[in-house]
């Protein structure tokens, strides 16, 4: 019902066969979800004929709006990106508004987005160098690099090195690095037992293990990442990154 209200919310009007569409469920659902969120005190008006459909009634004000923990993460993520980019009309404003967002949820709802959050660490754009060696994300690889990610699952893929060589691998996700538009994955190698860094683009044939659940330690990891770089050369299947790539705060020893 939730998204059926936000669906509601985005469009003009809409029909019931559309809102099914979109929805990827059944005319019969839609319908009943309607009659619920109408018996709700949701503000649902229907028209027939040529032009009608389903919609919100507009003038009775703003209604509550319900966002799911990952959609709280792509608004903080698009507001800290774009403040990190360059001073942009409205930065501010943004801070705010996803300040009373957060504000607004319930203590343990709160309290794990800004968990998930701490793990993301934004950094200062791509070197040139490294601009133009980005290749293509899949689409599935994104929403399998989320899952595993929000959810604590592990992620199992094949990565191309820097130097062309392919391996498997199987990790731990514990920390997102941003350098846009450049991505990297801070893990646990589940099989090598030592943390690695791997660059997005590079991953192919993501998978999520369902089955293998795993607690997020961005903290842990990152020191052991940080002993790991100063004892040795970059480590072979990873991406080597340069002291001063990764955001104040966070640099290799």
């Amino acid at each position: 019902m939730v998204d059926l209200q936000a669906l509601l919310r985005a469009r003009e009007s809409a029909t019931v066969q559309e809102l099914a569409r979109d929805l990827r469920v059944s005319e019969r659902t839609v319908l009943r979800d309607l009659a619920t969120l109408r018996g709700h005190g949701v503000p649902i008006e229907s028209q027939s004929g040529p032009g009608g459909g389903i919609r919100l009634e507009r003038d009775r004000g703003i209604v509550a709006v319900h966002f799911a923990i990952n959609e709280l993460i792509a608004l903080w993520l698009a507001a800290t990106l774009s403040a990190s980019a360059t001073s942009l009309p409205w930065n501010d404003a943004a801070k705010r508004g996803l300040h009373k967002v957060l504000a607004s949820l319930p203590k343990e709802r709160a309290r794990a987005l800004r968990a998930l959050v701490k793990r993301v660490v934004v950094g200062r754009p791509a070197s040139p160098r490294i601009y133009a060696d980005l290749g293509k994300m899949a689409p599935e690889l994104l929403s399998a690099v989320e899952e595993c990610f929000t959810r604590g699952l592990c992620l199992a893929f094949d990565y191309v090195d820097r130097r062309g060589t392919p391996t498997k691998r199987t990790v731990e996700p514990h920390g997102l690095l941003v350098e846009t538009p450049a991505w990297y994955l801070l893990c646990r190698d589940v099989e090598k037992t030592a943390v690695r860094m791997f660059r997005i683009d590079r991953i192919r044939q993501a998978r999520v293990l369902s089955d293998r659940p795993f607690l997020p330690d961005v903290e842990a990891v990152f020191r052991e990442w940080k002993v790991q770089q100063a004892v040795s050369s970059p480590p072979n299947g990873g991406d080597p990154r340069s002291s001063d790539s990764l955001p104040p705060g966070r640099r290799r020893s």
